[in-house]
């Protein structure tokens, strides 16, 4: 990336000095090219932390201490080893949508803390060697904030047990296991519903070898992925309980929770699955937006992308100032357009971006020195064209608010009027019109959208 910004910004110093510019414009261009090198800096090392990110950045899942597969217990009574897979405990208790508080009505979790109580007191605390409480929380959001929920789920549960069965607590073991990708890989591989290349697909994704926002963000693009949230997401969001206890010929036994009684409800029956789409749909999107670099030089924009089909979009930007800065003899007064059609590698239209533009613009300036340029007669823009290349990337759980980085160069056709740039009278005496054509650097932005879902209620999209 840094071979890449210094062949940009050696392409703007040559762009200073060619004998395109006449000595009149000399100042307006050098200040104009000194930010316009500033701008295009700052969007190139922003877009280059973002690929930096995308690329290398690894989450502490590898490094934090979690509860794998199986936990160990060493027992005091024999020293012996049990192993108690985390997977197998049949009373589990469930949570809400980001959130730690118990809710006994939720997803038949009074039944299932009835069957624990119930399990306690037929085995006696004198014979309870442990209790172990293992929470999760569903893959998706921020690793961090999840890992937070299974701690703090795992808490909630360890109050509630400490309350109801105070003599327990030298007996609690409890292990926050932040996300389960492997409860999520289980279901999947149980699922009937799913056919079995859809089901290899997400499969694929969870045992892949990446970081945890990419492979989050890998199964946000599959059409299942709406199934997958509403069926088997809230079965993860859990806190399990495993009984250790010794039997009455003092061979110490693990039990992984009581079977339920016979009319326990299933926490399925709480979860209304939607059935998968074999159809490989596509969400349209409009992105509403405003370029940031644009407000830098005081000119007020706003934008319009719309999704024409997969791969492709098009964009409406418009740009507008009609006032002076600080005194009369500053201004950059203008009135632009540069709609862009753009072509995405993704699928979804997200990523990196390729992009050939048309451009517009009247223009009316003047940076305080002896000369003012405006488009000749007022009624000659500036018009041309060139290409772009930038990357979006979400910035929202939700994926509706995003950010945009975008560079592009084109040509221009130039024909102005040179006017004395004076405080006392409103127009001073034009001294020539001049006819040039100029190339460079014609588009530099960071934007921030916020994208609406183009969908038809009650209908096919």
């Amino acid at each position: 990336m840094c071979s890449i910004c210094q062949k940009v910004l050696t392409f703007v110093r040559v762009f200073e000095n060619l004998p395109l510019f006449d000595r009149q414009w000399e100042g307006l261009i050098n200040l104009i090219a000194r930010i316009m090198r500033y701008c295009i800096t700052l969007v190139l090392t922003l877009l280059g932390v973002g690929m930096a990110f995308s690329q290398n950045s690894r989450t502490e899942i590898d490094s934090n201490l979690r509860v794998a597969n199986s936990i160990s217990i060493e027992t005091d009574a024999q020293k012996s080893r049990l192993r108690i897979s985390k997977n197998c405990t049949n009373i589990e208790v469930h949570f809400k949508l980001d959130d730690y508080n118990l809710e006994l009505d939720y997803m038949g979790n009074e039944a299932s803390l009835q069957d624990f109580a119930h399990k306690v007191d037929s085995i006696g605390i004198g014979k309870i060697d442990s209790v172990v409480i293992v929470s999760q929380s569903s893959p998706e959001g921020a690793y961090k904030h999840n890992l937070f929920l299974s701690e703090n789920r795992a808490n909630t549960i360890r109050r509630y047990i400490l309350d109801k069965h105070p003599d327990l607590k030298e007996h609690l073991r409890v292990y926050p296991d932040g996300e389960s990708w492997d409860r999520l890989r289980d279901y999947v591989e149980r699922d009937t519903l799913m056919t079995e290349s859809v089901a290899k697909r997400v499969i694929s994704i969870i045992d892949s070898d990446v970081n945890v926002a990419t492979k989050k963000w890998r199964m946000a693009q599959l059409s299942i992925y709406r199934y997958l949230l509403n069926t088997y997401y809230p079965r993860i969001r859990n806190s399990s309980f495993c009984i250790l206890y010794y039997s009455d010929d003092a061979i110490i036994e693990a039990e992984t929770l009581l079977k339920f009684a016979e009319n326990r409800p299933d926490p399925t029956e709480f979860v209304v699955p939607m059935a998968p789409e074999e159809k490989d749909e596509w969400n349209r999107k409009l992105d509403l937006k405003t370029n940031l670099v644009g407000w830098g030089f005081g000119v007020v924009n706003a934008a319009v992308d719309i999704d024409l089909a997969k791969h492709l979009s098009f964009t409406l930007p418009i740009y507008y100032s009609a006032w002076d800065y600080f005194k009369t003899t500053i201004k950059f007064r203008t009135l632009a357009i540069q709609p862009e059609l753009r072509f995405w590698p993704s699928r979804e239209n997200k990523g990196f971006f390729v992009g050939a533009h048309f451009g517009m613009a009247y223009y009316n300036l003047a940076l305080d020195g002896d000369y003012r340029y405006q488009d000749h007669n007022r009624e000659t823009p500036s018009l041309g064209g060139g290409v772009g290349i930038g990357y979006r990337l979400p910035i929202s759980k939700s994926g509706h608010w995003r950010m945009e980085f975008s560079l592009g160069a084109g040509v221009y056709s130039r024909y102005y009027d040179i006017f004395h740039n004076t405080p006392v009278t409103k127009d001073g005496a034009m001294t020539e019109s001049v006819k040039k054509t100029y190339w460079g650097v014609d588009q530099a932005a960071i934007s921030f959208s916020y994208a609406f879902d183009l969908k038809k209620r009650g209908g096919k999209r």
